[in-house]
């Protein structure tokens, strides 16, 4: 894990503090189940600006197949076509319609819109699938979800950090929105207790790994590096049905550990956090990371096995286990692959790439 893992979460805890292992991990191996390959990539080092990217903060795959990737550099969306050639861009810095100060997430919806939330000026932005302007709700508190999905009927869920500042805890929601900045119900809650020489557990202990489908239904489990427990709930909030399994924890090499400390350490001095707070690294891999799932066009639910070094995906209907996926041929960069299963398709991006920021498309090979 890298520093840019607390990057947005810092200022909002400064706030908060005012008030038995298995193998080593490896590329799995691939026997007769299904695989993932690369089935196209967006991006160059340098040329054609329209291929060019400062920095891939997310993407999507609209109903009709167009490849939207939001940059987050310059704050702008651009347009592909299923095949990669370039269509339109959009959007940009600022803070009018249609521009963004930290965009954070980029969801394409049921009903044909695209959802852009910005946490920097609090509001949720509906686009129309050529980029222009179709909603805005403004007036989130503290802020709009950092991390959004896709609901029934245009609605969708989302989670952001909460807070009791006179208690000193801090925490998690899980609710569904849409067209208010009060949320229509909640999913789930959780705080904790805010220690400042804690600071990565007291972050990650009320962390929830989520999704939610085009039927509404929400699936989420806790962050976690022991526990494997997917709750599964209809629109209304009501139980369906969840999956447990028991899984091993595996430990982290040790200067993967260090490595972390030492990122986070010169993180926090940089943006003048408190001597006091401290990051002390995990000794394990989590068993699902922080976007670690989705659900297909075929309604399948994906999770991300994150006690793996390369992406490998469990594959679900309803509670039932159909198949386990990983990467053929991935790239050099493949232990840093952010991977997003969305009803249009799967893509894939290195957050922090060594080279140049490219967008991958994926496909299954059964």
């Amino acid at each position: 894990m890298k520093a840019e893992k607390i990057a947005l979460s810092l200022f909002a805890l400064l706030l908060v503090s005012c008030g038995a292992p298995s193998e080593a991990p490896g590329e799995p191996e691939q026997d007769s189940e299904p695989v993932l390959e690369i089935s196209l990539s967006i991006g160059e080092e340098m040329g054609d600006s329209c291929y060019v990217f400062g920095d891939i903060r997310d993407a999507c795959i609209t109903e009709n197949g167009t490849i939207l990737v939001l940059d987050g550099t310059t704050s702008r969306i651009t347009a592909y076509g299923p095949d990669g050639e370039f269509l339109y861009r959009g959007c940009g810095g600022g803070e009018g319609p249609g521009e963004f100060i930290r965009p954070y997430c980029l969801t394409s919806m049921s009903d044909g819109r695209v959802l852009v939330s910005d946490p920097g000026l609090t509001r949720i932005t509906f686009l129309n699938p050529d980029l222009s302007v179709d909603t805005v709700i403004s007036g989130f508190i503290p802020w709009s979800p950092e991390r959004t999905a896709p609901s029934l009927n245009g609605s969708f869920t989302g989670s952001y950090r909460i807070f009791d500042r006179e208690n000193s805890r801090y925490g998690r929601l899980l609710a569904l929105w849409s067209d208010s900045p009060v949320q229509d119900r909640d999913y789930y809650s959780h705080t904790v207790d805010f220690n400042r020489e804690r600071l990565r557990e007291s972050t990650e202990e009320s962390q929830i790994v989520f999704t939610s489908d085009f039927q509404g239904n929400v699936y989420y489990l806790p962050y976690s590096y022991t526990d494997f427990t997917v709750h599964v709930l209809d629109h209304e909030g009501n139980p369906l049905y969840t999956i447990e399994e028991e899984r091993i924890p595996r430990e982290r090499p040790a200067e993967e550990i260090e490595e972390e400390r030492e990122e986070v350490r010169q993180q926090l001095l940089d943006e003048g956090a408190p001597p006091e707070m401290r990051w002390n690294p995990s000794e394990y891999r989590p068993m699902v990371p922080f976007i670690g799932m989705g659900v297909d066009g075929e309604g399948r639910l994906w999770i991300r096995d994150g006690r793996e070094e390369y992406p490998l995906f469990d594959v679900y209907q309803e509670a039932e286990h159909l198949f386990t996926a990983a990467m053929a041929d991935p790239p050099p960069d493949a232990d840093e692959l952010r991977v997003k299963v969305t009803p249009g398709g799967i893509l894939a991006w290195n957050p922090n790439p060594e080279d140049y920021p490219r967008l991958y498309v994926l496909s299954l090979r059964e």
